[in-house]
């Protein structure tokens, strides 16, 4: 019996979509000890980009932390998320949206700077600080795709790309050019943005999470503040 190769592949394609077909779990089981945990209530317009928590960029909710210094990784860990759990097993899992730089806690190996709802899940805010706590990466409870926003301010000579509402973590951010064969990587800022001056006519915007996957998305002309939906979201079997 003769195998149609190219009809496999199709079939592959639109079962994958757009996504590479990789989906086992990125994140490791073992769980990181001896963290601790703080609480701030100004949580909004946080330095991961997302701006209003509840806005149409933000995860929808408070349950958010900002990072320690040594957690945030210059941006990297933006719109990741954490499970963190105390010694008497109450857990909570919130997304990184921001970063925590004061001396102090924040400049502790593991420290995390919540919200005031996460950090009462954990202990009473009458104690201040949280010593003790465990945690785990784990994949983001989100609706929908994967998002991308061209910041304000962008044109026909520059713009830079907020890759938001991805279950999995972000690796890098590519930019293919109308015409080209090659994706050219781009470099994450500390605020969570990917900027570029590749910007003249249509293009293409890469996607890879930390999974290995790959989503990809035509964008017709640079807008600024324009909000576009992938159609794709990653997966993992985390």
């Amino acid at each position: 019996m003769r195998i149609n190769i190219n009809l496999i592949l199709l079939i592959l394609s639109s079962l994958c979509g757009l996504v590479k077909c990789q989906s086992s779990c990125p994140y490791s089981k073992t769980s990181i000890n001896g963290a601790s945990a703080t609480f701030y209530s100004s949580m909004d317009n946080g330095n991961c980009g997302y701006g209003l928590l509840t806005g149409p960029t933000g995860p929808g909710n408070y349950m958010i932390a900002a990072l320690g210094t040594k957690l945030y990784q210059n941006g990297a860990q933006c719109g990741q998320c954490f499970k963190i759990s105390n010694s008497n097993g109450s857990s909570v899992t919130v997304m990184a949206t921001d970063s925590c730089n004061d001396a102090g806690y924040c400049q502790r190996d593991n420290h995390f700077d919540l919200s005031p709802n996460a950090f009462s899940i954990l202990g009473p805010q009458s104690l201040g600080v949280l010593n003790g706590l465990s945690f785990i990466r784990v994949p983001c409870t989100v609706n929908g795709n994967v998002k991308v926003m061209m910041k304000d301010g962008s044109n026909a000579y520059w713009t830079s790309f907020l890759i938001f509402n991805s279950a999995i973590n972000i690796k890098q951010v590519s930019i293919k050019q109308s015409g080209s064969s090659q994706f050219v990587n781009l470099t994450q800022t500390t605020y969570n943005y990917w900027p570029t001056s590749i910007t003249s006519g249509a293009f293409q915007v890469g996607i890879y999470s930390i999974g290995g996957q790959f989503i990809s998305v035509n964008i017709s002309s640079v807008v600024s503040n324009k909000i576009i939906d992938t159609g794709k979201q990653f997966t993992s079997s985390c």
